[in-house]
């Protein structure tokens, strides 16, 4: 499992972000309209993303944004204004209407901080193709047809299987630890959005059945299919 991404780390990657994509808007003709593509992963802890992630990340070029790059804008109030000012005045409206509609159409509650999220995640989606794990990523881009919905699961025993290698763990530290992750994800799901139960999934795959490379040529050939890739 990679370890949180370092502070300094995580403000370099934003920073280079925020001026990538100003850049990008002043090439940009006022009434060009881009479309950006997204995978929305949601995976159950320990079902082998440490290998399947960063395949992804490589095989399609596309950004990959985690909990911790997330949290660390959700949190710094001037980063997360710098990174929607990246989009025109149009396109911040548009955000905000996005915003209203999830709030009104069930999808998400009204707190502080899944408001943020979204409101992040949207300015990512309209920036740049993307893959978004977590953080509810499967409710806020539930209605967008510009990308897709991935989930990846395991069986618990398994789970614990490739915890055990990966964290170096004995047999019960490393059962507990899946439950343990297995119960924050859902206690967040709870505590932010009106359901607890996932909206469907463009695709859902046993990791412990299919094998890496097999999961990400699977994906890539449902993004091809879709017209998203070439």
């Amino acid at each position: 499992m990679s370890e949180a991404i370092p502070v300094s780390i995580a403000e370099q990657i934003i920073a280079e972000k925020i001026q990538e994509w100003n850049e990008k808007r002043k090439r940009q003709k006022q009434n060009q309209i881009s479309v950006h593509h997204f995978i929305a992963i949601t995976r159950d802890f320990g079902c082998h993303e440490e290998k399947i992630i960063p395949q992804l990340e490589k095989i399609l070029g596309w950004k990959v944004y985690g909990k911790d790059l997330l949290n660390h804008l959700a949190e710094r109030e001037e980063l997360s204004r710098s990174f929607l000012e990246t989009l025109d005045e149009t396109k911040r409206s548009q955000v905000d209407d996005w915003v209203n509609h999830l709030i009104h159409s069930g999808s998400i509650l009204q707190k502080d901080y899944v408001l943020r999220i979204t409101r992040l995640m949207e300015a990512v989606v309209r920036n740049e193709n993307a893959i978004l794990l977590g953080r509810g990523s499967n409710f806020i881009l539930d209605e967008r047809k510009e990308g897709i919905r991935l989930k990846l699961t395991a069986p618990f025993d398994d789970r614990v299987k490739n915890i055990m290698k990966v964290r170096s763990l004995p047999l019960k530290e490393a059962e507990q630890l899946v439950r343990e992750k297995d119960e924050e994800r859902k206690a967040f799901i709870n505590t932010y959005f009106k359901s607890a139960t996932a909206s469907e999934f463009d695709l859902a795959i046993n990791t412990s059945a299919i094998d890496k490379d097999l999961v990400c040529e699977m994906v890539k050939f449902v993004l091809k299919e879709k017209g998203f890739t070439s």
